[in-house]
């Protein structure tokens, strides 16, 4: 059984839902999750490519979704991203922060360029999109659910400082606009996934999974089906007491400390 197997069919209808990077990995997986489940998806990613391919997967599955090539760092791109979403859909209730990168470099070897494309994607879109949509859409509706996928361990990681620093910012945010807009009926919140294993964690790191793996309590790396998984709780009617709050669903790796998950020992 798969992780989101658990959700009642159509728990998210009427939903409708931005969701960013989903073109691959763990965005592509709750575009898809979230689609099944009866949200109407509006698919944001750098690639038509990618984007039309997970669109293509939720309409197979008897879902709507509508793929828009969009650099969240843009702050044009991303207007334009909001028109068409709004036009298409009517309005948006639900945003899912998912496009991230980042690369890794002990912090004085990190450049002020380098710093900054990653702080630009991790934290400032995250921001600019949010605060859009939120502005355009939720506020004046009175409703809506926003989740943004940070990263464990949250007290730091080896080599990821500017990483690390972005997601922080983020949990930050998310606590912040969980007391501002709670009077708009707005929940926010933030998951923390451990280790995903994806396409491109197995290609850009080159890593063995199973001795990574071996660093984490419950033994194994994370599936994106799982962390889709709880971002559809946190967005389902389920979910509606629960804001301001990070979510930390990364197999027990934050308590195993972030020394060892960075050495793979």
């Amino acid at each position: 059984m798969s992780a989101a197997e658990v959700f009642a069919p159509n728990c998210l209808a009427n939903r409708k839902a931005w969701v960013s990077g989903a073109g691959s990995g763990i965005g592509r997986s709750i575009a898809t999750v979230l689609g099944g489940l009866g949200a109407e998806v509006f698919c944001v990613g750098r690639r038509e490519e990618p984007l039309a391919e997970t669109v293509s997967m939720i309409e197979e599955a008897g879902g709507r979704a509508i793929g828009h090539s969009t650099d969240v760092r843009d702050e044009a791109e991303v207007s334009a991203a909001v028109d068409r979403a709004m036009a298409e859909f009517g309005g948006l209730d639900t945003v899912v922060n998912n496009a991230g990168g980042q690369f890794l470099s002990p912090a004085e070897d990190i450049s002020e360029k380098g710093f900054r494309a990653v702080t630009r994607l991790n934290l400032d879109a995250v921001w600019r999109v949010t605060t859009q949509i939120a502005r355009r859409s939720m506020i004046p509706d009175g409703y809506g659910k926003v989740v943004s996928i940070t990263m464990t361990p949250r007290r730091g990681l080896p080599g990821m400082s500017h990483s690390s620093a972005a997601r922080a910012g983020v949990e930050s945010l998310t606590s912040t606009w969980a007391q501002e807009w709670a009077r708009h009926g707005i929940r926010t919140s933030a998951v923390a996934p451990g280790i995903v294993y994806t396409d491109a964690w197995a290609s850009k790191y080159g890593l063995n999974p199973e001795q990574v793996g071996g660093v984490i309590p419950l033994g194994r790396l994370q599936q994106p089906d799982e962390v889709a998984a709880m971002v559809a709780f946190l967005v389902s009617p389920a979910g509606d007491y629960i804001t301001g709050q990070t979510i930390v669903a990364d197999g027990g790796w934050d308590l195993a400390g972030p020394a060892s998950g960075f050495s793979g020992s």
